[in-house]
């Protein structure tokens, strides 16, 4: 500490050393003390991992295994990921929302969204495969034996738990676990596949993958019902001095079904022009063409997660302290711009030699992939402001939002694809973005504007700061 000539021994004035690993240390400090931040970084770090241990596991499984078996699991492994995706309707959406607030009934919300979203993913995913086996269809990979369809629909159900138990975790401001359990359960898949590798069957591959994924479900439960879960309920417990909490009762279960329709049809919305664009592409303008969209879409998507991971911790953030929703938007734009605006520009001037790794017939994409990478920015704004309908419970406001996006974007392509070519199926996505990011502004600032104080006559002031006597001389008599 350093003092300074002329003031009071007890003022001194923090070091400042010049070196950059102070800085470094003190930056990362704060980062780490902040729980957006951390939030954010944590499920930032998580993504991360997941893509290189899921990249690594198939690169290994294309040693180990033979083109067919690795085709069959791959399918295995999408179709059971799908089957769950729909069964939870979107639910981790909901827990982000209502847990934080769901107080002495946390644990029966998390048990309750256990057992709808295992149910009705298992059960579609044995309706889809009684399906198979009845219908006169083309073989498929999910024609399964009896005991393999057993496998396959207890893997589906422990698939959508797996999921949702990341959303427990951030609801909860636990998400630095969140990589720790993706991260084991990658390593773990990747051991058992050595193990299954003599087997040389698509199953054994696919049971390579859910064999640790199902392991994992008791280990991260017995973390949250042990040790958070009762945690959070003493902390509300002992903050309501014995006022009776909220309870999982008829009005917050209307609440949430609400709340959960609303986040499940935006949801559906999204999925279906990001999964029906590229057959549009490729009914339009070929197969060939479509690689091209395809491997740029890749690129694009992968920067959209950095938004999508800040606006998870958001929710929970805000639905904690809901007076300082206007400043928790604000610290998120900041720090998701300050790492996306980088990554996009650096990748505009690179994106050429990047797409020459994959062949030179992918150059011919680069127009294109300067285009979804510019798109980057406004959709990052979107999925901020479909966050703060999460915190507000107008879920059908971002509901209505991501319906827009998905009609506009394709009925525009399905004009302009054949005439345009790809640049212009780029510029169609750029400017449906573009115009939502516009309204989901628009829809922040209004947000931003209802959470200031403002004084007796409507005028916003700065909080904390009383309001003038505008007749400091006048004597008030008191009512008779």
């Amino acid at each position: 500490m350093v003092q300074h000539a002329g003031h009071d021994h007890r003022y001194l004035t923090p070091p400042q050393p010049g070196q950059t690993r102070y800085r470094v240390r003190l930056a990362l400090s704060r980062l780490w003390s902040d729980p957006l931040s951390r939030g954010g970084l944590a499920l930032l770090v998580n993504t991360a991992v997941t893509g290189i241990l899921g990249f690594a596991y198939w690169l290994i499984a294309a040693h180990l295994f033979s083109t067919y078996a690795v085709g069959v699991a791959g399918a295995l492994v999408a179709a059971a990921t799908l089957f769950s995706g729909i069964g939870q309707l979107n639910l981790s959406g909901m827990l982000m929302r209502f847990l934080p607030t769901a107080e002495d009934k946390s644990r029966r919300l998390v048990l309750l969204t256990y057992a709808y979203a295992a149910c009705v993913s298992a059960l579609l995913a044995a309706v889809s495969l009684a399906g198979i086996r009845i219908l006169p269809l083309r073989p498929s990979p999910l024609h399964l034996n009896l005991i393999e369809s057993a496998g396959f629909v207890f893997s589906v159900a422990a698939t959508a738990i797996f999921t949702i138990q990341d959303s427990v975790l951030v609801g909860l401001r636990r998400a630095v676990w969140v990589p720790a359990e993706n991260g084991a359960f990658g390593i773990a898949k990747i051991v058992i596949l050595f193990i299954l590798g003599p087997a040389r069957s698509a199953f054994a591959l696919f049971a390579a993958w859910m064999i640790p994924l199902t392991a994992t479900i008791p280990v991260i439960s017995a973390v949250l019902f042990r040790r958070y879960l009762p945690q959070a309920r003493k902390r509300r417990s002992t903050v309501l001095l014995g006022r009776r909490t909220a309870l999982l009762g008829r009005k917050m279960r209307s609440s949430i079904v609400r709340f959960a329709i609303g986040d499940a049809t935006g949801g559906l919305f999204t999925q279906a022009w990001m999964y029906l664009l590229p057959v549009l592409v490729t009914a339009s303008l070929g197969a060939s063409v479509n690689a091209l969209y395809y491997t740029s879409f890749l690129f694009s998507s992968t920067i959209d997660q950095v938004a999508v991971n800040f606006a998870s911790p958001l929710t929970v953030e805000g639905a904690h302290t809901p007076s300082e929703v206007a400043a928790l938007i604000r610290s998120t734009l900041r720090r998701v711009f300050a790492i996306i605006l980088p990554i996009v520009l650096v990748l505009l001037l690179i994106c050429p030699w990047l797409l020459r790794a994959f062949g030179d017939k992918y150059v011919g994409g680069a127009p294109l992939l300067r285009i979804l990478l510019i798109t980057c920015l406004p959709k990052a704004i979107s999925a901020v402001y479909y966050a703060y309908c999460r915190i507000e419970r107008t879920t059908r406001k971002s509901a209505f939002m991501q319906a827009y996006v998905c009609l506009a974007t394709l009925s525009a392509v399905l004009l302009v694809a054949h005439p345009f070519g790809l640049v212009g199926v780029g510029a169609a996505i750029m400017a449906v973005q573009a115009s939502a990011a516009v309204a989901s502004s628009l829809g922040l600032r209004r947000g931003c504007r209802a959470y200031r104080p403002r004084s007796r006559h409507g005028r916003h002031r700065r909080p904390g700061i009383p309001r003038p006597d505008r007749h400091p001389d006048r004597v008030r008599r008191p009512r008779p």
